[in-house]
C-alpha cells in the first residue's frame, strides 16, 4: 500500500512537471487601434489567459491586475498616447511574460461648420475688429504661446492661449476645447484653449467646451471659431463671435 502511495506520488509529480514544461514563453499583445482619434474606444487583447494566470495591465493613467485577456480604453483622450504593457503572470510555472504597444492618440480633424473671414471677427452686440496686427510670443505672464490680435483703437483686442503646458511646441492642426480660464494646469488636455478680449474696460472671455478650429495658412497658426460665447467678469450682456485669427 504505501509502495502504491508512493508511485502514485511520484506519478503526479512527473504529471506536474511534465505540464510546467508546457509552459508559455511568449505573449503578445495587441491593439484595436495603434492611431485612434481623441474619443475613440480601443480594446488592447492579450494572448488568452489559464486559470492560473492573470495580467497587469500597465499605461499612462493605468495600472489594473485581472485575468481578463482584453481591457478597454473608452473615450481616449490625447494625454492617454504612450506605451501600454500586459504583464502576465503564471503561479503554477512561476513565470512572468511581457509585451506592450504604443499608442499613439491623433487630434480629431474638420473644418469649422462656417465660413470665418481671415483676421476679422464678426460679434453680436459688440464692434467687430479686422486685424491689422496679429503677433505671435512665448511666455508672459501664462507662459504660453499666445497669439495677440489687434486693430484701430475703440475696438477689442483678442488672447488666444495654447496650453502652457506643451511647451514651445508648433501647435498641432486638429479640433481644440475651450477652457473657461487664462490659465492651465498639469490636468487638462493638450488641445485645451483660451481665447478672450478687453472692450471698453470689460474682461470677456469663451465659454468652455467649445470647439476651436487650429490649423496653419501659409505655415503660420490660424483660429478659427464659430458662433463662440464670451461673457464678461461683470453682470453685462454677453456676446457671440464668429472669426479666425491668422498670425501675420
Amino acid at each position: 500500500m504505501y509502495l502504491k502511495s508512493l508511485i502514485s506520488f511520484f506519478l503526479l509529480a512527473t504529471f506536474v512537471s511534465c505540464e510546467k514544461k508546457d509552459c508559455a514563453n511568449s505573449i503578445e499583445l495587441s491593439s484595436s487601434h495603434l492611431t485612434p482619434t481623441e474619443g475613440d474606444d480601443v480594446v488592447l487583447t492579450v494572448t488568452s489567459l489559464s486559470d492560473n494566470e492573470y495580467c497587469q495591465w500597465i499605461g499612462p493613467g493605468l495600472n489594473e491586475t485581472n485575468q481578463s485577456n482584453t481591457i478597454r480604453l473608452d473615450d481616449i483622450k490625447l494625454s492617454k498616447s504612450g506605451t501600454y504593457y500586459c504583464v502576465k503572470s503564471n503561479s503554477d510555472c512561476n513565470t512572468t511574460l511581457r509585451d506592450s504597444v504604443v499608442i499613439s492618440v491623433q487630434l480629431k480633424q474638420g473644418p469649422p461648420p462656417c465660413t470665418p473671414v481671415n483676421n476679422f471677427i464678426n460679434c453680436s452686440n459688440i464692434p467687430g475688429p479686422t486685424f491689422t496686427s496679429v503677433t505671435r510670443t512665448y511666455g508672459g505672464p501664462w507662459n504660453t504661446i499666445n497669439l495677440y490680435g489687434s486693430s484701430s483703437i475703440g475696438y477689442p483686442t483678442f488672447t488666444v492661449l495654447f496650453n502652457s503646458y506643451n511647451g514651445n511646441t508648433e501647435p498641432r492642426d486638429g479640433i481644440y476645447t475651450t477652457t473657461d480660464r487664462q490659465t492651465f494646469n498639469i490636468f487638462q488636455e493638450s488641445n485645451e484653449i483660451s481665447i478672450s478680449f478687453i472692450y471698453s474696460s470689460v474682461f470677456y472671455h469663451c465659454y468652455p467646451g467649445r470647439n476651436v478650429y487650429v490649423s496653419h495658412i501659409n505655415g503660420k497658426v490660424s483660429v478659427a471659431f464659430c458662433s463662440l460665447e464670451f461673457g464678461p467678469t461683470s453682470p453685462l450682456p454677453t456676446t457671440t463671435c464668429t472669426g479666425r485669427i491668422t498670425h501675420l
